[in-house]
C-alpha cells in the first residue's frame, strides 16, 4: 500500500525545482497534492501530469490572505489538509555591504515570513487530527554564505522555527511534526539557467561540484524522495530535526 495513501499535501512553489519533484513524490506514494505556486499555469501543467487527484491553486505565499484563501479552497474540496510543504522561496544574493535594507526584507518575507504564515495556519487545520509540516530550509541555513547574507539568514531562521513548531506542537499534543530539509546544491532549471548564463559555465559547474564530496549535484528527485520520508510513517520518531541532504557539503 502506498505510505501516504488517504493524505492531502500542499506544496508551496511547486510548479517547478525542487517543488514539483516533492509533488510527484508525495502523489506516487498515494496522496492527493495540491500543487501551489505563484505562476498558476505552471502549477496547473503540474497537477495535470501527476493526475491522481492533484489539483492547481495560485498562491502567493508573501500574503496571508491569499494563504487563508488557499487552505479554505483546500477544506472545502477535500475537507482536510494532512501535509504542508512549505517550499517556496529563492532571492537573497548579495553580501551584508552590498544588499539594500528593503533587498534584505524582501528576501526574509520570502524565504521566512511565508513558513511562518503557512504553518500557523496549517497547525490550526491539522492540530484536532495530527499532520507533518516539512519546511525546505537550504545547506545555507546551517553553513553561512558570504554571498548571500538575507538567504543564509531567513534560511537559519527557518531551521529553528522550525524547532519551536515541532516543540510547541509537542507540548500540545497535536500530532504534528514537523522537520526542515536542508538541501545541497541541486540541478533545478534555475540553477542551470543561472550556470549557462556564466562567463565559463563549464568552470562554474566544476567549481559548484568540487564543494560536495560526493563528486556531484543533486536532482530534485533526490529531494523529494526526502520530503517524502518526513512526510511518511518512515520518520515517525523525527520531529524538529534536519535531514541535510547536501552530498557532503558541509564535509569541507
Amino acid at each position: 500500500m502506498p505510505k501516504l495513501q488517504g493524505k492531502v499535501a500542499l506544496v508551496t512553489g511547486g510548479a517547478d525545482g525542487i517543488g514539483e519533484a516533492a509533488c510527484r513524490a508525495l502523489a506516487a506514494e498515494g496522496a492527493t497534492v495540491v500543487v501551489s505556486d505563484i505562476n498558476l499555469a505552471g502549477a496547473e501543467k503540474v497537477a495535470g501530469d501527476i493526475r491522481n487527484g492533484a489539483w492547481a491553486c495560485e498562491l502567493n505565499v508573501c500574503e496571508e490572505a491569499a494563504w487563508q484563501a488557499a487552505l479554505d479552497e483546500i477544506i472545502g474540496r477535500s475537507g482536510q489538509l494532512d501535509i504542508l510543504v512549505n517550499n517556496a522561496g529563492g532571492n537573497g544574493a548579495g553580501n551584508v555591504e552590498e544588499i539594500s535594507f528593503d533587498d534584505f526584507r524582501n528576501a526574509m518575507r520570502l524565504n521566512l515570513d511565508s513558513v511562518f504564515i503557512g504553518s500557523k495556519l496549517a497547525i490550526e487545520l491539522m492540530k484536532a487530527r495530527g499532520g507533518n509540516i516539512i519546511n525546505v530550509s537550504s545547506i545555507h541555513g546551517i553553513r553561512a554564505a558570504a554571498h548571500a547574507a538575507s538567504y543564509t539568514a531567513a534560511k537559519g531562521a527557518v531551521r529553528l522555527l522550525t524547532k519551536s513548531i515541532a516543540l510547541h506542537c509537542a507540548q500540545h499534543g497535536y500530532g504534528i511534526r514537523s522537520n526542515s530539509i536542508h538541501p545541497g546544491y541541486i540541478l533545478t532549471t534555475q540553477m542551470k539557467d543561472w550556470v549557462a548564463g556564466q562567463e565559463d559555465p563549464d568552470e562554474m559547474m566544476a567549481g559548484l561540484v568540487a564543494h560536495h564530496p560526493i563528486g556531484f549535484l543533486g536532482d530534485p528527485a533526490d529531494i523529494g524522495a526526502g520530503i517524502v520520508f518526513l512526510a511518511s510513517d518512515d520518520s515517525r520518531f523525527m520531529t524538529g530535526s534536519e535531514l541535510v541532504m547536501d552530498g557532503g557539503f558541509c564535509l569541507v
